[in-house]
């Protein structure tokens, strides 16, 4: 390959390049410029406080070649140059291999320093260098990737023992970066994969505690056989993903991606209250309260992720109890979801997935109990009271009204959900 460190030259760079060649689709387009200077891009609008970005007209990106030295803990704590910096030194900093290749697009070739074309043919993610360490948020990106292109794809052992070295530097991960990044993972097939290869790695206490936490727990019971509560949720999440499939013929693509956040953090979270409960009660009682359940949120969630999440969580084991509560108890958990009929499908697959994401299996998800739950749903959700209030021959208080709803709810039922 040609020297490139003294010649003026844009080179297509990390992930596009990546993609380019996995034969993926490319989203978005960043260009490194070896051998110019700011003024050059003056005629560019520019973005980026700690080095200038310029904005090109189809949306994509062009930076200076740069070099970054670590110089305090946390996300900005680096010097960077831009002056007389090579495309070698340039694509040293970054965090992988995969993700260190330049593509000139003018001459049709690439420029491969570091063997990253060669670890894209094996499935390796490997660091690029030893400045890997010196952003902690690559932890979570290299789970990231495995997220993204599956379990075949391994990690190197060098840069499984330079992680381990990170993991007091993984203290000072930025709450809302760690969202950015599980938010990404979220929206992958194999989400389960970050987490377990957080744990692969030997970072997930420091990063996830509770998370962590549900790995030192076995309950053992008939319900429940499986190697761990973190297990158990690692196999809920994969389910949860198999049915968001269905969500697709109700949901309008706008709200989807909204929907599949609030359905995988749920799962996620569904059980993380149980280690809390077990060690200071002896057994699973009550980890679907909040007094118990906001404490172990490991995760900065956005109130409009978060409070759906929640409801789904608060009502995951009311769900398959309807059969044995009260009727006016049976009322409230419809009338929880407030007409939401989405977010009530989201509580049927959060309870197929629990269902189905332990040993043994449980067949109480069927299509004939949906089938009861969403007759029951519209029912009680087309009822008014207007009818009786018109017939009133004064305004009745209002704890007469709800007694009144309340008491034609249940009739509701009794036709509808106990079939009497």
């Amino acid at each position: 390959m040609e020297n490139t460190d003294c010649i003026k030259r844009i080179y297509l760079v990390g992930g596009a390049v990546r993609d380019k060649l996995l034969n993926q689709p490319i989203e978005d387009k960043d260009y490194v410029a070896v051998g110019y200077q700011q003024e050059d891009f003056s005629h560019l609008p520019q973005v980026g406080k700690s080095f200038p970005v310029f904005l090109q007209k189809d949306g994509s990106q062009i930076a200076l070649a740069r070099k970054e030295k670590k110089i305090c803990a946390g996300y900005n704590g680096f010097s960077i140059q831009t002056q007389q910096v090579s495309l070698e030194e340039d694509l040293k900093r970054r965090d992988l291999t995969i993700n260190s290749i330049a593509f000139d697009e003018e001459n049709n070739k690439y420029y491969d320093p570091f063997n990253g074309i060669n670890d894209l043919q094996n499935k390796i993610l490997r660091h690029t260098s030893e400045s890997f360490c010196e952003d902690p948020l690559r932890v979570l990106r290299i789970a990231r990737f495995r997220a993204r292109f599956g379990i075949s794809w391994k990690i190197h052992p060098s840069t499984k023992v330079l992680i381990y070295k990170m993991r007091e530097e993984l203290k000072s991960l930025e709450p809302n970066r760690v969202y950015k990044e599980v938010e990404s993972a979220l929206k992958f097939p194999n989400t389960a994969l970050f987490f377990e290869t957080l744990f692969e790695l030997g970072v997930l206490d420091i990063i996830f505690p509770h998370i962590y936490a549900l790995t030192t727990l076995k309950e053992g019971n008939l319900y429940h056989l499986e190697s761990s509560v973190f297990a158990h949720t690692m196999e809920v999440l994969r389910i949860a993903e198999s049915l968001l499939e269905t969500l697709k013929t109700i949901s309008a693509e706008s709200s989807l991606e909204k929907q599949t956040l609030i359905l995988k953090f749920a799962a996620l979270y569904h059980d993380i209250a149980k280690p809390y409960c077990y060690r200071n009660f002896g057994n699973s009682s009550g980890h679907d309260k909040l007094e118990y359940l906001l404490p172990t949120l490991d995760i900065s969630i956005p109130k409009s992720i978060q409070k759906p999440m929640l409801q789904l969580i608060k009502n995951h084991i009311k769900i398959y109890q309807l059969d044995k509560m009260c009727p006016s108890k049976v009322v409230k958990f419809f009338e929880s979801f407030k007409k939401d009929s989405l977010l009530f499908h989201l509580q049927f697959a959060l309870l197929i997935a629990d269902k189905e994401g332990r040993i043994p299996k449980d067949s109480i998800a069927s299509e004939s109990f949906k089938e009861r739950l969403m007759h029951t749903f519209n029912a009680l959700n087309i009822y008014s009271p207007k009818t009786w209030l018109e017939s009133q021959k004064s305004p009745p208080k209002s704890e007469a009204i709800k007694a009144h709803i309340l008491q034609e709810k249940i009739k509701i039922l009794d036709s509808v959900f106990y079939g009497k």
